[in-house]
């Protein structure tokens, strides 16, 4: 067994070895403590996410089909402990949106190809936390509003209306932007 090869690892992890869940550890911890910390407030919750992370990934790797990435599947594990761990501590609130509301999409500037990653999240971190949580888990990681809305105990309506809400408040940011990068975009 090489615990440098990913299906090795995986494997020994299903076989309780320690060695492996070690290197497991090892491998991806930097990235998935990097994914906890754009979900919590502060760098000791994403590290206690993190280690509820590893908890849940040790408790049901046997789950792991091979089918689809590893990655992915950690990655998900990663993002319902940091969500979970910030409501345990935290109230996050969602304005109240009826089925009938109709949000129209507000034409974002294209300044992404612009400015880099830290920029974009420095942006990110200006919307009110519910609809910073909606975007980044929309736009980033790709999930859909059916699961958004049973992540965040909300409905599929409430997470539409708070990425509309997320997108248009970001033009808005963006518009009232002074730097050099949104003077372009407009």
């Amino acid at each position: 067994m090489n615990p440098d090869h990913i299906e090795d690892i995986i494997k020994g992890c299903k076989e309780g070895n320690r060695r492996c869940q070690d290197a497991l550890v090892q491998k991806f911890a930097p990235g998935l403590l990097s994914l906890c910390l754009r979900y919590s407030s502060d760098r000791e919750s994403a590290r206690d996410a993190l280690q509820d992370c590893f908890l849940n990934a040790f408790k049901y790797i046997n789950t792991f089909s091979g089918k689809g990435s590893f990655d992915g599947w950690l990655k998900r594990i990663a993002v319902t402990a940091a969500i979970t761990h910030q409501k345990k501590y935290k109230k996050i609130y969602f304005e109240e949106i009826t089925e009938e509301a109709n949000w129209a999409y507000a034409d974002i500037p294209d300044v992404y190809s612009k400015i880099g990653k830290d920029e974009i999240l420095k942006l990110l971190k200006k919307l009110p936390e519910s609809l910073y949580l909606v975007f980044n888990l929309y736009v980033i990681e790709g999930y859909q509003h059916n699961e958004i809305a049973e992540m965040l105990g909300i409905t599929e309506s409430t997470s539409r209306a708070a990425l509309c809400k997320a997108r248009n408040r970001l033009t808005d940011i963006l518009k009232n932007q002074n730097e050099p990068y949104v003077a372009h975009a407009s």
